[in-house]
């Protein structure tokens, strides 16, 4: 089946509701930036139930995405962006692309988010060399805020999600908080409380909610969202629903009774019959299609120490019950010469093209935001 495209309301794209040879795990001073390191000992949770996934067509596909290269690279050493920059949130609002990017010197450390516009989504332009928010701003933020997620109101008003990071021990803790301002450049008001708290003891998000992806779903809200027990830190996808963007509820089955599922339920978990995404997945990132149909790209790893990765995507009818794509995956990190891993994703709908904004590590143990796009029907 062919899936056409078509464009959502203003910041819903970036947010309508991820096993290529294994490689050796970075130092511990080159880490990679992400919310979603696994120690090499964790395994997959046995309380999740796999979603379903379409057999792999017997022909080969060309390849889905166009790789655009490099577009937005990190800073100089020293600078609040130094070492790592990824795609945090982005939009098109007012015939423009808006990048709120996350900036860093290390990981796990302090994150500071900037601001960068484009008209192609190609050719970007850094607004200002400063921060248009930070950490010290997010007073339960911990260690990090990450931004995940941002979307205009009707009114005009910028409405920007992202999740905490708590202390630099790994596995951490961590909420989804939201802040809002009268422009992209501020001056940003943050929420004095997070509006998504990891579930309760035992719960398969019961560690930390990170990664939000939030779109208006007519009147109220949507929330996506990557959710990790304390049991392991195997990462699965869940789903909220709220009237106003601020107070949310889990989805929820009731027919679902052990420990890990008795609050609230995942929408999308690792399948183990698969070879790219048997671990964990996380990163939602959903729009819709034409015809109604929910579309969710996401990052899956293949093993237990979260160094192989792929993206891939699913489509739904109702938002709850997911098919994944036979083309999966649809890109690994080897697209860019010389990169092993890929780190945080986000992809929005505009004009008939997708845009994949993804972090890529480079050859000097950095990460810089790189750019790929499909246009025309999924397949």
């Amino acid at each position: 089946a062919m899936l056409s495209l078509a464009a959502c309301t203003p910041g819903a794209t970036a947010t309508l509701t991820t096993a290529p040879p294994t490689v050796p795990p970075p130092t511990a001073t080159a880490l990679p930036p992400t919310a979603t390191r696994l120690p090499p000992t964790v395994a997959p949770t046995a309380t999740l139930e796999p979603s379903p996934t379409v057999a792999p067509s017997a022909t080969a596909a060309p390849p889905f995405f166009e790789q655009l290269g490099m577009i937005v690279e990190h800073g100089p050493r020293g600078e609040w962006d130094g070492r790592y920059t990824d795609p945090g949130a982005v939009v098109y609002a007012d015939g423009a692309f808006h990048l709120f990017r996350n900036g860093f010197q290390g990981w796990p450390a302090v994150v500071n988010i900037g601001y960068v516009t484009s008209p192609d989504g190609v050719t970007w332009t850094e607004v200002s060399e400063d921060p248009i928010l930070g950490t010290a701003d997010v007073p339960y933020a911990g260690l990090a805020a990450l931004a995940s997620s941002v979307l205009v109101e009707p009114d005009g008003t910028w409405v920007l999600y992202f999740y905490t990071w708590q202390t630099a021990a790994f596995p951490t803790h961590g909420s989804i908080g939201r802040a809002t301002a009268p422009a992209p450049t501020g001056p940003w008001t943050v929420d004095p409380a997070p509006v998504l708290t990891a579930g309760p003891a035992g719960a398969w998000d019961g560690q930390q909610v990170l990664a939000p992806d939030v779109v208006r779903d007519g009147d109220g809200y949507v929330m996506y969202y990557s959710g990790q027990s304390a049991a392991n830190i195997v990462q699965a996808i869940g789903r909220a629903t709220s009237p106003d963007g601020i107070h949310w509820t889990k989805y929820n089955d009731p027919a679902t009774t052990s420990a890990a599922l008795s609050a609230s339920d995942p929408v999308l978990t690792g399948d183990p019959t698969a070879q790219w995404d048997k671990s964990w997945v996380h990163q939602p990132r959903v729009f819709a299609a034409a015809d109604g149909t929910w579309v969710m790209f996401y990052r899956g790893v293949a093993d237990t120490n979260g160094q192989r990765m792929a993206l891939g995507y699913a489509t739904s009818a109702d938002g709850l019950v997911w098919q994944r794509a036979a083309a999966n995956p649809v890109l690994k990190p080897q697209a860019i010469p010389g990169a092993q891993h890929f780190w945080f994703t986000n992809v929005l709908l505009h004009a008939d093209t997708l845009y994949l904004f993804w972090e890529v590590d480079t050859p000097n143990t950095t990460t810089s935001i790189f750019l790929a796009t499909h246009t025309g029907p999924l397949p």
